[in-house]
């Protein structure tokens, strides 16, 4: 029997870290992916950062082509005062998600595709107004470059005097709830797992030691009984109460 209770005891306790590993494992591996934003712009364009390695909206098309374009871009991520709004000089073209924060400066300020446009935010809550020329129709990249933005999901696309081709898509991971939340609902999901373990490991434990005797369920006890109460060999009790 008590080869029995250590085994059940272990199989609890394995069963405990795994309902843990689980909910650990499926919080954060929760990722909401903000719907991409198609507008139809003017000579006005305005941009956000926001909260999650994102820009809103992502998708901007039909905006005039060469003329004077009016931007402004605001900061709405409280956690990071430091943001992007830089659109790639090169026409048609995807950036390769594979590239490193320093492939990403060298595209952004480099000589062989000049940005179109370039705005540094340095404070949270502030916006930026500025002007530039649009190119001849044609369709662009737009990202942060601050190191690691890029990889995380802060990039979109502008289309300028046409609309953006249906087959370009946005996907930005890490736009949930902050750390802070998975902490404590961690915190709450383990303790809850440990309680009802303990609960069912030790409460299975203290019912066994209050079970009642054989004479409290109508059964004499044993005749031939020794000093220390001992069974008869034959294991037999007797026969019931009348």
């Amino acid at each position: 029997m008590k080869w029995f209770g250590s085994v059940r005891t272990t199989v609890a306790l394995g069963l405990a870290i795994s309902l843990l590993s689980g909910a650990f494992v499926g919080i954060h591996s929760v990722k909401v992916v903000p719907d991409a934003v198609e507008v139809d712009a003017s000579n006005s364009v305005s941009v956000s950062a926001i909260a999650g390695f994102a820009f809103s909206p992502n998708l901007i098309e039909n905006v005039p082509a060469n003329t004077t374009v009016n931007v402004t871009f605001t900061n709405l991520d409280s956690s990071d005062p430091q943001h992007t709004f830089t659109i790639i000089g090169r026409e048609g073209w995807v950036v390769p998600t594979s590239y490193t924060a320093g492939q990403i400066l060298n595209l952004a300020y480099g000589t062989q595709y000049p940005n179109k446009y370039n705005v540094n935010s340095t404070a949270s809550g502030a916006s930026y107004p500025g002007t530039f020329t649009s190119p001849a129709p044609g369709w662009y990249e737009f990202l942060c470059t601050e190191s690691g933005h890029f990889q995380q999901g802060m990039y979109g696309f502008i289309a300028f005097g046409m609309a953006l081709p249906a087959n370009l898509t946005i996907s930005t991971p890490n736009t949930g709830p902050g750390a802070a939340v998975f902490i404590i609902v961690g915190t709450i999901v383990s303790l809850t797992v440990i309680a009802l373990v303990l609960g069912f490991i030790f409460g299975r434990r203290k019912g066994s030691e209050s079970e009642m005797p054989p004479e409290r369920l109508g059964y004499r006890e044993p005749e031939n009984a020794g000093p220390g109460g001992s069974v008869p060999s034959d294991g037999s009790y007797g026969s019931p109460r009348r």
